[in-house]
């Protein structure tokens, strides 16, 4: 009684639900594909850092500058120093949030130009001439962020380049926010818009287009469920009848979308939840974390105070011999050091212990001794990790390598990655792991089978995006021919 009662309510959830939301998915696949290769289109920080110039020298002290512009030293928690548009500017983090931005020989603070300055800006983007100009106070397809309200006016910049160049600039900061080109746009509206419901009217409010993604995912998750419920169930119900392994059904669509749905169904499935996951947190139960640590103690990465940095400014900049257009205070675990941009857009960072120039290395006691004193009594283990592991892992091998891996004995299992020349730490316990798997490994297939094998990846990927399409596909035509039989059943009868 109980089985029959549960195959009709999976059977009625699976075709009202696959009715309403196969376009959906068909529509996610196929974008899911033209996402391999192309992303909503940005201004990208490396972008950003390129248009910046060689950094003087002999310019005066941070401090000195702060203080002539009212600013207590002991409040600055970051500092970085940059030459653009042929001026210097310190950029000081005053508490956790808020940034003050100074011009380097002079206790002024930064004043946007309207006019000379947001255009000198433009051009160093592109070179070609400006059509024409948009004062814009809404946003639009390529800003639906609703954090960029702040900068309204936005000005929009139309160029005569062959690749029909659209730059956003904020009118209070003079900072690029985005842009592209024609082809970056059309690849755009054929993957990222529709896949991410990057709607500019639901996209302004984040939490309003987080619901609306949790929520058809949550519909989605139900009608897969459902349908891998009937799917098991018709071939078990085969192969009592002794016609083996086979699909009952002998209408074409109907069987082709038993077979390819439970092929792929369990991918289709996965994808969906690590989708929903990747806007939201799993819950506590699964994967629970017993303790919260401080780690940002231990690890602070900002501004120590200036005395502890020997290498000065200086001697940084002549020994690169005017290479540098951005330095960045930072420290880990106490260790002063600098992080340099470089004009080949390479970054480095230079040990400030000393006044030799070198390159940061942090040695395997000052990780230890970090971790410590964030889990006093617990017992820790480190050790050199040479290559990617389950979860310290990029396809694409851009996150460096040797790193100090340190796993703490405790409940929650905490592993903890050091990069040896940057300080750059990323943290796991039991409860990231399972957020690691269920968002990253299962939507983008980061495991480490595939590192080194970008083009096994790239075809499993493929394989699996067309299975899903496929699957869909023959859910829209059922939908349908669902929808059109229930139409005509309404038809009066003359």
């Amino acid at each position: 009684m109980l089985s029959k009662f549960l195959d009709k309510l999976f059977r009625t959830l699976h075709r009202i639900l696959g009715t309403l939301l196969s376009i959906l998915f068909l529509m996610w696949f196929l974008t899911g594909i033209v996402m391999i290769y192309h992303r909503f289109p940005s201004a990208s920080q490396e972008e950003k850092l390129s248009k910046m110039q060689p950094i003087q020298c002999n310019l005066p002290s941070l401090d000195s500058i702060a203080v002539r512009s009212g600013i207590a030293i002991d409040s600055i928690k970051s500092a970085a120093l940059y030459r653009y548009l042929n001026q210097s500017y310190y950029e000081l983090g005053i508490g956790r949030r808020s940034t003050v931005t100074l011009l380097a020989d002079s206790s002024e603070f930064m004043v946007v130009d309207d006019s000379q300055r947001i255009l000198s800006v433009a051009k160093l983007w592109c070179e070609a001439p400006v059509e024409k100009i948009d004062s814009l106070y809404s946003l639009e397809q390529w800003i639906p962020f609703g954090r960029l309200k702040e900068d309204f006016p936005i000005y929009k910049f139309y160029f005569s380049d062959k690749d029909r160049t659209q730059l956003y600039i904020s009118s209070k900061t003079s900072e690029v926010l985005q842009c592209s080109t024609q082809s970056e746009r059309i690849w755009a509206w054929l993957g990222a818009i529709p896949h991410w419901v990057y709607l500019t009217w639901i996209r302004q409010d984040v939490e309003t287009w987080k619901s609306l993604i949790i929520w058809l995912s949550i519909f989605g998750i139900i009608m897969l469920v459902s349908g891998c419920w009937m799917g098991v169930r018709s071939f078990r119900h085969s192969v009592k009848q002794g016609r083996g392994f086979t699909s009952p059904y002998k209408k074409k669509w109907y069987r082709w979308h038993h077979i390819l749905g439970s092929v792929f169904g369990i991918f289709l499935l996965t994808w969906i939840v690590s989708g929903m996951y990747s806007l939201t947190q799993i819950p506590q139960w699964l994967g629970k974390e017993h303790s919260k640590y401080n780690f940002r103690s231990a690890f602070d990465t900002g501004k120590l105070p200036s005395d502890k940095y020997i290498l000065s400014v200086d001697s940084l900049l002549a020994h690169h011999h005017g290479q540098i257009s951005r330095i960045e205070w930072k420290s880990f675990a106490g260790h002063p050091f600098y992080k340099i941009q470089l004009a080949d857009g390479k970054t480095a960072c230079i040990d400030a212990l000393n006044s030799d120039c070198t390159e940061l290395a942090i040695d395997s006691s000052e990780v230890r001794s970090a971790v410590a004193s964030v889990h006093a009594g617990e017992p820790v283990a480190i050790s050199l990790l040479t290559e990617y592991d389950s979860y310290y892992i990029d396809l694409k091998g851009r996150m460096p390598l040797p790193v100090w891996k340190v796993d703490v004995g405790n409940a929650d299992k905490n592993s903890y990655y050091v990069d040896l020349h940057s300080g750059t730490v990323r943290i796991f316990n039991t409860h990231s792991r399972w957020q690691f798997q269920l968002y990253q490994g299962f939507h983008s297939l980061r495991y480490k089978v595939f590192v080194g094998r970008r083009g096994l990846w790239t075809v499993v990927m493929w394989v699996l995006l067309l299975g899903g399409s496929a699957a869909s596909f023959t859910g829209v035509v059922l939908g349908v021919r669902y929808v059109a039989r229930c139409f005509r059943k309404k038809k009066p009868k003359r």
